[in-house]
């Protein structure tokens, strides 16, 4: 076996599926494992891999479960890789890969582009052998977390998702606006609420203030996306569209504003030139910085600014892209490739 590959959140699928299309084209030998995850599994039935995707352990939900589940996962795993042996391993924010890679002794490749993960990143960074991040993240937070010799692009991560989209490894879903049943006569707003997870727990849900405000300010189609059965009776008492299992890339192509307080689907919207509005309740990650000083994103957690900037921007969306139709930020996916082939060859 040539490279393992894990995903332990759905967006990892997009990111990593260009880098699967060179492997197979260059019949690099890969396998992939992954966890329980939401839709994750659902997201990796999208793509038709060579080498079937393996399924071992599960997300945690408590801090806890988190500990044992991951605990059960580098068991398995270990087992698991140890017959395979890959002569290099690739992740981006997994937890386990980096920790049985190293243990195994295989080196590792990885991806993190979230400064403030602090407890994922002290697990992982200083076990790796490579450490690819986006130019806009915060290195100073990243070395007291253990990381070093970090190889930068010019780009973020959801530029990779983005492409393996535009460059048709999957092409775009141009149906997907009659499939939720939309009109495609009124603008198009796509919403998420915030991340359950370690680094931003606590944090109120002000999505359904939006809805309510700009329901009653323009005629719209509002799609929001949930985190939690109790958010998806609210979205839908307020006639949001609630989606359980979707393209969302197809549908945010489709979009005229994105409004997130999570942060992929924010940088994905906002790397498509869609006018994007940030109202992440944490810290401000460096990668969303590096958007908003492009002014392809802004923030704000106001209600009042949120639904004024939406109004004001709804048909403005950016041409983000070169005279090739390329996107003018960088994909990692090359430099991700030429990184494993120097372990291969």
């Amino acid at each position: 076996m040539d490279v393992w590959i894990d995903f332990t959140n759905a967006p990892h699928v997009h990111y990593f599926s260009q880098l699967i299309n060179k492997f197979e084209k260059e019949g690099i030998e890969y396998i992939i494992t992954l966890r329980d995850f939401k839709n994750l599994e659902n997201i990796v039935k999208l793509y038709d891999y060579t080498s079937k995707p393996i399924s071992i352990g599960k997300h945690g939900g408590t801090s806890e479960e988190k500990l044992i589940n991951s605990a059960k996962r580098i068991i398995d795993l270990t087992k698991l890789i140890k017959d395979n042996k890959p002569k290099v391993a690739i992740a981006k924010h997994s937890v386990e890969l980096p920790r049985v890679a190293y243990g195994l002794g295989i080196p590792s490749i990885f991806t993190v582009d979230n400064e403030y993960a602090e407890a994922q990143n002290r697990l992982t960074m200083p076990l790796v052998n490579n450490l690819i991040v986006p130019e806009g993240i915060n290195k100073t937070m990243l070395r007291k977390q253990g990381g070093r010799d970090f190889i930068s692009f010019k780009g973020t991560c959801e530029v990779a998702n983005i492409n393996s989209r535009l460059n048709e490894i999957i092409p775009i879903n141009k149906n997907i606006v009659n499939e939720l049943n939309l009109n495609p006569d009124i603008p198009i707003i796509i919403m998420r609420s915030c991340p359950n997870s370690s680094y931003c727990n606590g944090n109120g849900d002000i999505i359904p203030k939006i809805i309510e405000k700009l329901n009653k300010k323009i005629d719209c189609n509002i799609v929001a996306f949930s985190r939690t059965d109790a958010q998806k009776e609210t979205y839908k008492l307020l006639n949001a569209v609630v989606p359980h299992s979707i393209d969302a890339i197809s549908l945010i192509y489709h979009a005229n504003a994105m409004i997130g307080a999570g942060g992929t689907m924010n940088r994905e919207s906002a790397v498509m030139g869609i006018p994007t509005v940030s109202c992440y309740p944490q810290h401000i990650l460096g990668v969303d910085k590096y958007l908003m000083e492009k002014n392809l994103m802004v923030h704000t957690k106001s209600v009042n600014n949120i639904v004024k900037y939406v109004i004001d921007n709804i048909n403005n969306k950016n041409d983000n892209k070169n005279k090739n139709n390329k996107l003018k930020l960088e994909d990692p996916t090359n430099l991700m490739f030429e990184k494993v082939c120097e372990y291969l060859y």
